[in-house]
């Protein structure tokens, strides 16, 4: 990164900041207070102009949504002409109003839809007493809905009606959508009281009468149910349609106003970060370094030498942090994923990506281990990278299991693994480096080699990272390394995987080094080291885990034959693999990020990096993917 300051008139303050936005790479900060430069600030006008740009911002944003919200289309389109600034503020206004009375009338249709569906089984009933003449003075009707289906719920129903009306009553029942029951009860004139109260006793809910029919009696209103049905579908479709049309007349014009505006609220709130003297302003800021050179092109293009770009020297700018933007190989791109899971680390120290990268897939791989968990993740990541977008979270979590799924094949084949002893059964298959049925002991050994490889890794990248800022704790780190590398050592020996003739030297230098680690960090030092130490033996998850997985699958394989029917036992088989897979999928993840963040970044991991987020032109936040 390079820290930049931008000297020229008060006057070229808003063709600066707009020139700066078009080049979208500087990171403004505030300048240092200097006498004579004062903060500029938002003034009275200033503080109103961005108080109405947000109003009409959220009219422009509001009749987006509803107009999205109504089925119409919002796909971005070209606009021929730009639009005056008041001009399209007035229509954001205009237009937010129509799309809320639009979106106010739909909601009022589609209840009136949804009551008029309540009534549409038990039509073709009404009609037939309809057109036999029974009116409203010969028996009282009632639309019902009871919560929930079933002979059993009606039946009781009945069973209470009897008890009631003594049998003058007419009951119909049909079944709704959404697990309600539909009934329309006729009850004599007389008895109409009598069912009163034991609908109320009951609590069985009346379906209402719609709110377009004045709250008639139902005999009165049922010739004109179906009709205003079919007429409140067809208004639905035209107010789909209109707001289609609307949307064609009226996107362009409000994408043109969503980007123009929030354009004009990004460049005052850069204002605020300028400083300025009597006839001159000063803007600073931090850019990639590679575009020093471009920005200045388009600071003497655009406004022809007026303004100064010049680098702001180090000794400026000490202490002072600088924004952090991750920059990786494509190959290690989807891994930012999981590393921005933490807070962006502080700038000039190691970004950890591309050792997770290598790190993550390679601990899960010997987790996992088995060719046929391997080819399924294979396909899962597949499946989720057909059905992703590209540059979304999905589509990197594909690229992640397809990094995984290699490895988990790799180790497979070394393992001799395909789905536990099955590739052993049908076809044969020998473990070409370890046997993890039986080598517990090697698997274990492997698990805390990988650790130590781990963890002394991370004590190098502290050394050099500090090497030049702290050199005293990047001594500290050197030193811890070195002593882990001689325990280590000393354990090899003892274990006689080394000659002899190693322990006595290994033993003096862990001697010497421990007082010099303690003078270079203090009486904690000793605690630092058993706590890395401890760190190590919690790789022993690593063989834990793998254990676990491959038992499983072999107790699943062995359950074919331990029931009685060949069919039982095949489906108690597959459903223990299911069972283990999903267990392989999501464990080994947990536990292996878990050493990532725990105890790898412990010993280099510098969090508390500001994000680079440089003055650039307004975008829409991308659609998540599926």
């Amino acid at each position: 990164m390079k820290r930049v300051r931008l000297l020229g008139p008060r006057t070229l303050l808003g063709r600066t900041l707009a020139a700066l936005q078009d080049v979208g790479a500087v990171h403004l900060v505030e300048p240092p207070r200097r006498p004579g430069l004062s903060p500029h600030g938002l003034d009275a006008t200033e503080r109103s102009r961005r108080r109405r740009l947000e109003r009409v911002l959220d009219d422009v944003e509001e009749a987006i949504a509803g107009l999205a919200a109504l089925g119409a289309p919002t796909t971005e389109v070209e606009l021929e002409a730009a639009p005056g600034e008041g001009s399209a503020a007035l229509s954001a206004r205009r237009l937010r109003v129509r799309v809320d009375g639009m979106r106010e009338r739909e909601r009022a249709l589609v209840d009136e839809r949804d009551a008029l569906r309540i009534y549409e089984p038990l039509l073709a009933d009404l009609e037939e007493i309809s057109r036999n003449g029974r009116g409203q003075r010969w028996f009282s009707a009632y639309l019902l809905r009871l919560r929930g289906t079933g002979a059993d719920l009606v039946r009781r129903f009945r069973t209470a009606l009897d008890d009631a009306l003594d049998g003058e009553y007419d009951l119909r029942v049909r079944t709704l959508a959404g697990g309600e029951t539909a009934l329309l009860l006729l009850v004599a004139a007389g008895r109409a009281d009598d069912a009163d109260r034991l609908l109320e006793e009951a609590r069985v809910e009346a379906a209402p009468v719609p709110a377009g029919f004045g709250g008639r009696p139902l005999i009165e209103v049922l010739p004109q149910m179906r009709p205003r049905l079919r007429q409140v579908e067809r208004e639905l479709v035209d107010l789909h349609a209109d707001a289609t049309a609307l949307a064609a007349r009226s996107l362009p014009s409000l994408d043109w106003s969503r980007q123009h505006f929030h354009d004009q609220l990004i460049e005052l709130d850069a204002r605020a970060r300028s400083a300025e003297t009597t006839h001159a302003f000063v803007v600073e800021g931090w850019l990639p370094a590679r575009d020093l050179a471009a920005l200045r092109g388009q600071i003497e293009k655009r406004l022809e030498g007026a303004v100064a770009v010049e680098e702001v020297s180090r000794a400026e700018w000490y202490g002072q942090e600088a924004p952090v933007v991750l920059s990786n190989p494509r190959i290690f791109e989807p891994f930012e994923r999981l590393t921005s899971l933490l807070p962006l680390p502080r700038y000039g120290t190691v970004d950890p990506t591309p050792f997770v990268a290598v790190f993550f897939p390679l601990l899960f791989g010997i987790v996992v281990g088995d060719v046929g968990y391997g080819a399924l993740m294979v396909l899962l990541a597949l499946i989720i990278r057909w059905r992703s977008a590209a540059g979304g979270l999905a589509r990197d979590i594909a690229k992640i299991a397809a990094a995984v799924a290699s490895f988990t094949l790799i180790f497979g084949v070394l393992y001799g693994e395909l789905f536990g002893d099955l590739g052993e059964r049908l076809f044969g298959m020998r473990p070409l480096w370890l046997d993890r049925e039986e080598a517990v002991v090697p698997f274990l050994a492997l698990a805390v080699a990988l650790g130590l490889v781990h963890l002394l890794l991370g004590l190098l990248l502290s050394a050099l990272n500090k090497r030049r800022s702290r050199p005293r704790e990047a001594l500290g780190a050197g030193i811890t390394l070195v002593m882990l590398a001689l325990i280590a050592l000393a354990l090899l020996t003892a274990f006689e995987l080394l000659p002899a003739a190693f322990f006595t030297p290994v033993i003096i230098a862990l001697l010497v080094a421990f007082p010099v680690l303690i003078a270079v960090e203090g009486f904690t030092a000793p605690l630092e080291l058993l706590s890395i130490v401890g760190h190590v033996l919690s790789y022993a998850r690593v063989m834990a885990l793998g254990t676990a997985s491959v038992m499983l699958a072999v107790v699943a394989n062995r359950m074919v034959g331990a029931f009685g029917s060949v069919v039982v036992g095949v489906l108690f088989a597959l459903l223990f693999h299911l069972v283990n897979f999903a267990i392989a999928l999501f464990s080994p993840t947990i536990h292996v990020l878990r050493l990532h963040y725990v105890e790898f970044f412990e010993t280099f991991y510098s969090p508390g990096g500001a994000e680079y987020q440089p003055l650039a032109h307004w975008r829409p936040e991308p659609a998540a993917s599926s």
